[in-house]
């Protein structure tokens, strides 16, 4: 009898990537262990490995089966409890023990931030008044790179390694950076095998743009403003977050790539959710929205101009929303 291999494949997947968040739910496993299951990537190249050795024997399959096998534990291990752990996959060689520290005066109407940091924890808050700040521990030899004018600050940092991201051997770098209080914000970042924490306090804001890359995210923007509509463009590839997010207007798009987010809206908020999925779930409707054909609806949903208008599509991911005013 001849094994399709392919098919096989896609079976121990499927069943690895089912079995791992069936076995959480049901208290067989303890959700702290699952966590710990993307130590196991080593398996894949011991999977390819045996693929090539074996390749002319009966049991080729094998390689094959053992690296679709440990794929669906790792991300059968995001589907279940996230990857809150996972910026520590860049094991560093310790905390950098290197300063910076910049300030300057920055506009108190508008602001914008682009920041850019891999291998370490990243702070962004609002200061007391109308300035920018960074204050960055790091090593001697990669300091950020600070580009800052009254409208403007550009954070980014010469990662001086070719190696593979997530188990590079860097410094971890600890970032802290201050926007000015009460500007309307325009921000974009990018965090790589990081944690991050992000509080928009009271002020108004623009635009929130990010990519985050084997990460642990939490954004806060609940108590923002938006005098205008603001834009919400995120997308999260092997990381997990939490995403606070004022009444509205808002018009958001998500991507959530083997991650899993928690959403949180305010319970007035109305908001519509055009949800796309592939080998993923949510819990829209335990939140009181209505499914129309993949469009998901608050009750008495009247598409006011000052609605929250969401785009998300999620692939081997996890969506949780919660409408509350405190969302934890």
């Amino acid at each position: 009898m001849r094994i399709d291999r392919g098919l096989l494949n896609w079976g121990v997947f499927l069943i690895a990537l089912g079995g791992v968040p069936l076995a959480v739910q049901q208290g067989w496993v303890d959700a702290s262990v699952v966590g710990d299951l993307w130590r196991l990537w080593p398996l894949v190249l011991v999977g390819i490995g045996l693929g090539l050795i074996l390749r002319w024997t009966p049991i080729a399959w094998l390689g094959g089966a053992m690296v679709a096998g440990t794929f669906g534990l790792i991300f059968g291990a995001l589907l279940a409890s996230g990857i809150s752990g996972i910026s520590s996959a860049c094991v560093g060689i310790g905390e950098g023990g290197a300063e910076t520290s910049q300030s300057g005066p920055a506009s108190a109407s508008a602001f914008s931030l682009d920041i850019e940091l891999s291998c370490g924890e990243l702070e962004v808050a609002r200061s007391d008044g109308a300035t920018w700040s960074v204050d960055a521990v790091h090593s001697s030899d990669t300091p950020p790179s600070v580009t800052a004018s009254a409208g403007r600050l550009e954070v980014r940092q010469d990662f001086s390694s070719d190696a593979f991201l997530v188990f590079s051997q860097e410094t971890r770098n600890d970032w802290r950076v201050g926007v000015p209080a009460g500007a309307a914000l325009t921000i974009g970042m990018t965090l790589n095998a990081g944690d991050g924490s992000v509080d928009l306090g009271s002020g108004p804001l623009a635009v929130l743009q990010g990519t985050f890359n084997a990460s642990d995210i939490d954004v806060e923007a609940s108590s923002a403003t938006t005098p205008v509509p603001a834009r919400v463009d995120l997308t999260y590839n092997a990381s997990s977050g939490r995403l606070s997010l004022p009444a509205g207007p808002i018009d958001g798009h998500i991507t959530l790539n083997a991650s899993s987010l928690l959403l949180c809206l305010p319970a007035s908020a109305e908001a519509r959710v055009d949800y796309t999925s592939t080998l993923s779930s949510a819990d829209l409707a335990s939140a009181g929205f209505t499914d129309a054909d993949g469009v998901w609806t608050t009750a008495g949903y009247t598409g006011s101009p000052s609605a929250i208008d969401m785009e998300i599509t999620s692939t081997v991911s996890s969506l949780d929303v919660e409408r509350a005013e405190v969302c934890e």
